[in-house]
């Protein structure tokens, strides 16, 4: 009976420890297996999440924002000539587009008119002077004749009235005469300064009036910038200041050499004329912009500008990635106001927080609540980097713009 006991005891006894063991080994498979499904789900939350680059909000208590004015570029010196005096036009020399030296011919008239009249007044002269040699001579007759008894004074001062009026009638025909060469010379037009046939008005049989424009000529090498910028950009430009100009594809350096008193009532701006210092191809004629750059003073921050997406009633948001453990992280939509707009970036305030990190661009990839994993982060301060400006110029008020 005691063995019978024993025996039972020791089998109850090793399935007791056969019982443990499998419970041990039953667990053990259920928590790691647990572990393991967690770990392979955490896994292929982060093989599916979206890569974002991101660029971290930083406030900040002005900003500066570039504005660009248009204008137009002109010669330094730009005349239309023409002829000092009248007559047919027998040739222009000169086409739009060919350089000319001071003093060149641009066009010619027919001198036979000039030619004529010059000899007109010579031979008037030449009668004038025959008349005044044969009048001096009945003046010493007649006051020969006076002192001897036989002339009277009234004989005298008539005879002396007319070789005054004939003196002073060959002084008169020997000007007109220079006159007369004068206009002959002037039949030939000449380039009163060296540079660029830029318009022909007129061609050859054409009859001119003294001062009616033949050609424009725009002076070689020698650019200036004529730009409107508001008065209160003008305000803080002073003679001798540097800035950039440009047009498309050109950039050159420009000082300024004037400044308008008043502003243009069409435009509501002041002119500001600048010399070109180094023209790197520019055609007179063509528009030019000065950039600008004025510090505003009011808070907010800089955010790409492909961050932004509509929102409700016309209104801004961006999307942040919030708490990002691991390269993960959650988007949550913020409203924002826009404050300024640039180039690749806008300047921004609203819900965002300082230190926020917003997806960069592509925003309607995603939606609030959606798992992400954040791959990069874009540096917003190199985004639309100006620079045009030599100068940045203070805002009078820290009012949006």
């Amino acid at each position: 009976m005691t063995n019978a006991l024993t025996r039972l005891s020791t089998w109850m006894l090793k399935r007791m420890i056969w019982l443990a063991v499998l419970a041990v080994v039953i667990f053990s498979g259920v928590f790691f297996g647990r572990n393991m499904l967690l770990i392979n789900a955490a896994a292929e939350e982060a093989a599916t999440a979206l890569p974002v680059a991101t660029a971290r909000i930083a406030f900040q208590d002005s900003y500066r924002a570039s504005r660009r004015f248009p204008g137009r570029i002109n010669a330094a010196q730009v005349s239309d000539v023409g002829f000092q005096v009248g007559g047919e036009i027998a040739e222009v020399l000169v086409e739009v587009g060919d350089r000319v030296e001071e003093g060149d011919d641009l066009a010619r008239l027919d001198p036979e008119r000039l030619d004529l009249r010059t000899s007109e007044l010579e031979a008037a002269r030449a009668e004038a002077s025959a008349s005044l040699r044969r009048a001096e001579a009945t003046l010493e007759r007649t006051q020969d004749l006076f002192s001897d008894g036989f002339a009277t004074r009234q004989d005298l001062d008539d005879v002396t009235a007319e070789r005054d009026g004939l003196r002073a009638r060959v002084r008169q025909l020997s000007r007109s005469i220079e006159n007369a060469r004068v206009d002959r010379s002037d039949a030939a037009l000449k380039a009163p300064f060296s540079g660029i046939i830029v318009g022909r008005y007129l061609d050859s049989g054409v009859t001119v009036s003294a001062g009616q424009p033949v050609v424009r000529l725009n002076e070689q090498g020698s650019l200036e910038a004529l730009i409107g910028v508001p008065a209160r950009f003008a305000r803080n430009i002073a003679i001798g200041d540097q800035f950039e100009v440009s047009t498309r594809d050109l950039i050159a350096q420009a000082q300024v050499k004037g400044i308008g008193d008043e502003v243009e009532l069409a435009t509501q701006t002041v002119p500001i004329r600048l010399e070109i210092t180094e023209d790197p191809g520019f055609i007179p004629g063509g528009l030019v912009r000065l950039q600008l750059e004025e510090e505003r003073r009011t808070r907010g921050a800089w955010a790409p500008a492909l961050a932004l997406t509509e929102s409700y009633r016309g209104l801004w948001s961006v999307y942040v990635v919030q708490n990002i453990e691991g390269g993960l992280g959650e988007i949550v939509r913020k409203d924002v106001e826009v404050i300024h707009i640039g180039n690749e970036r806008v300047f921004i305030r609203g819900t965002i927080e300082d230190g926020d990190q917003v997806v960069a661009a592509a925003p309607f990839r995603f939606v609030p609540g959606q798992q992400v994993r954040v791959v990069d982060e874009v540096d917003v301060a190199s985004l639309g980097a100006s620079g045009s400006s030599t100068r940045s110029l203070a805002s009078p008020s820290g009012e949006p713009q």
